[in-house]
């Protein structure tokens, strides 16, 4: 999907996200590089990874990093919500996707 389809699909979701948030958001979506290819409950899942492995990448930070656990959390959130939009059979396999990359 490319940033304009993903920053749309986020800005339709109700409620709508605390201002911080969203724009934590739309700054992980407007700096990532986004593959047009890749579906978008796995997009967002990956943003979600890619946010959260910033804050790992920052073991001594505090609470000023409280906001991007948020943002990814809200990602991953988003990804299980647009697949059951798109096919709720999904779930466990995006589940299953998004463990693997763990490893």
């Amino acid at each position: 999907m490319t940033r304009r389809e993903v920053l749309a699909w986020l800005e339709a979701r109700r409620p709508v996200p605390p201002d911080a948030l969203r724009a934590g958001l739309e700054a992980a979506v407007t700096g990532a590089e986004l593959s047009p290819t890749v579906p978008l409950p796995d997009q967002l899942a990956l943003l979600g990874r890619r946010v959260l492995g910033r804050v790992v990448g920052r073991p001594a930070g505090g609470r000023e990093l409280a906001l991007e656990l948020l943002v990814a959390d809200a990602f991953i959130t988003y990804a299980f919500e647009a697949q059951s939009e798109v096919d709720a059979a999904g779930l466990a396999a995006l589940a299953e996707r998004i463990a693997g990359s763990e490893r």
